[in-house]
């Protein structure tokens, strides 16, 4: 899992970064990276603005703004949790598993829920990504890196195809609609 920590102190970042990889979840700090973010750690001053895919990252303020109003606005902007500075960062740490934990791992079986269909090994890892990440949206990059082994050489337009495929497996033996949505202009999303 990655994270992207915008405004905390550089010293804090460092020890809770040293915590976290222990468990492989890696910190990364500034205003963006060219990895998949899972979570942003933000002071709530950044004034953020929920736009394009960045609505689809789940998001921690970490602030030493304590008024009750602010704390509320950014519940109301969608903040997974809020934590006044001073924290430990040990005590981070266990808030950034358990949003982890509750946005995005699941422990569904795949060959339990579409046993007996013949899904293809790209169409299985790709579905099997997607099924343990139920309500996140994955651009076809994304799906490329998660899913698809190191040497895959593909386009990211392949996945259009994979997924199209899955759905017409899924509705050839279940006769009901895959629970894969298209969200255009970003990419796929699993639902629960």
């Amino acid at each position: 899992m990655n994270i992207l920590i915008q405004g905390q102190d550089e010293n804090w970042t460092k020890q809770l970064k040293e915590l976290c990889e222990k468990d492989k979840i890696y910190i990364y700090s500034g205003k963006s990276t060219q990895k998949t973010i899972q979570l942003l750690v933000t002071d709530f001053s950044a004034n953020i603005i929920r736009k394009g895919m960045d609505k689809n990252i789940p998001f921690l303020i970490i602030s030493k703004e304590d008024r009750e109003e602010r704390i509320l606005e950014a519940f109301r902007k969608g903040a997974e949790d809020y934590m006044i500075y001073p924290v430990s960062p040990r005590i981070a740490k266990a808030r950034i598993c358990g949003i982890l934990k509750r946005y995005y791992k699941t422990d569904v079986n795949l060959n339990d829920v579409y046993k007996n269909i013949q899904f293809t090994e790209n169409e299985y890892k790709i579905l099997d990504t997607m099924m343990h990440y139920p309500g996140k949206v994955f651009t076809r990059m994304e799906l490329i890196e998660a899913a698809l082994p190191e040497y895959y050489e593909g386009f990211d337009r392949n996945i259009d195809n994979y997924i199209k495929q899955i759905r017409q497996k899924i509705k050839a033996k279940t006769g009901e609609k895959a629970p894969i949505e298209t969200i255009y202009g970003l990419g796929y999303r699993y639902r629960k």
